[in-house]
C-alpha cells in the first residue's frame, strides 16, 4: 500500500504541475504579446498561445516529477499514505462534483430535433406592406439558461392582415426545460430599441392545438402577441 500511495502521489503532483505549466505558458504568452502590442484580432493571441500550452505542460510535469520524488524522500510513511490516497480521493471527488454540476445545471435539454416549437403571432398597431416585412423587422428569443440565443425563423405566411392591422408570424425552438424565456422584436436599423416580452411559458410546455389568448405589450400601445406550442410527441 505504501508503494501504491507513493506512486499515486508522484503521478498526481506531476499532473497538477503539468496543468499549471500549461496555464502559465498559455496566459503568460498572451500577457507578453499584449505587453509588446501584438494584435488580438479574432482571438489570434489565444490561438497562437494554444500551441505553447503542451510545451508548458511537459515542462511542468517534469518539474512536478522531480519535486514529487524529492518530497517522498523526506516524508514519513504516514504522510505518504495520507498524501497519496487523500489527494486521490480529493481529485476523484472534484471530478465527480464537476460532472454532477454539469448534469444539474445543463438546463435539462431536449433531444436534438425534438425540441418544442413556439409559434408567435405579433400584432402591430398599423398595416405594413408584406414585401417590406423582411427588411423592416428583426426578432430573437433568448433562454435564461446561460443566456443562450435560441433558433428563430419566420413562420409562413410571414404576415397576415386582421381587423385592418398586420400580424407578424414567427417561430422559435425551445431547447431547455427552464423558465424565464424572453422574445424580442425591433425595427431595423434600430437594434438597440427592442420590444422585450416574456411569453411566460412553463419549464416544459405542453402541446397546443390552438393559439393562446392575446397578451398586450406593456408600454407599447397597440402591440400584442400570442403563442402556440407544437411538440412532435404531442404531449
Amino acid at each position: 500500500m505504501l508503494f501504491v500511495a507513493k506512486m499515486l502521489l508522484i503521478l498526481q503532483i506531476a499532473i497538477i504541475m503539468g496543468a499549471v505549466g500549461a496555464a502559465i505558458a498559455f496566459f503568460g504568452l498572451i500577457a507578453i504579446a499584449t505587453l509588446f502590442g501584438a494584435s488580438n484580432m479574432e482571438g489570434g493571441l489565444a490561438m497562437g498561445a494554444v500551441g505553447f500550452a503542451p510545451i508548458g505542460a511537459l515542462v511542468g510535469a517534469i518539474i512536478g516529477l522531480w519535486l514529487a520524488w524529492r518530497l517522498t524522500k523526506i516524508m514519513n510513511a504516514g504522510a505518504v499514505l495520507v498524501g497519496g490516497y487523500g489527494l486521490a480521493v480529493l481529485v476523484l471527488a472534484s471530478i465527480g462534483a464537476w460532472f454532477a454540476y454539469e448534469e444539474l445545471t445543463d438546463g435539462d435539454p431536449y433531444l436534438v430535433e425534438n425540441e418544442p416549437v413556439m409559434h408567435i403571432e405579433w400584432r402591430l398597431p398599423e398595416k405594413v406592406r408584406p414585401d417590406r416585412v423582411d427588411r423592416t423587422f428583426r426578432f430573437t428569443m433568448r433562454s435564461s439558461y446561460m443566456d443562450w440565443t435560441l433558433s428563430t425563423k419566420w413562420d409562413e405566411p410571414r404576415v397576415r392582415v386582421a381587423d385592418g392591422v398586420s400580424i407578424l408570424r414567427m417561430r422559435a425552438w425551445i431547447r431547455w426545460r427552464v423558465g424565464g424565456r424572453i422574445f424580442q422584436l425591433w425595427r431595423a436599423p434600430h437594434h438597440d430599441d427592442r420590444i422585450t416580452v416574456e411569453p411566460e411559458l412553463p419549464r416544459d410546455p405542453g402541446h397546443q392545438d390552438e393559439y393562446g389568448p392575446w397578451q398586450t405589450v406593456p408600454d407599447h400601445s397597440g402591440y400584442a402577441f400570442r403563442t402556440r406550442i407544437v411538440r412532435n410527441d404531442r404531449r
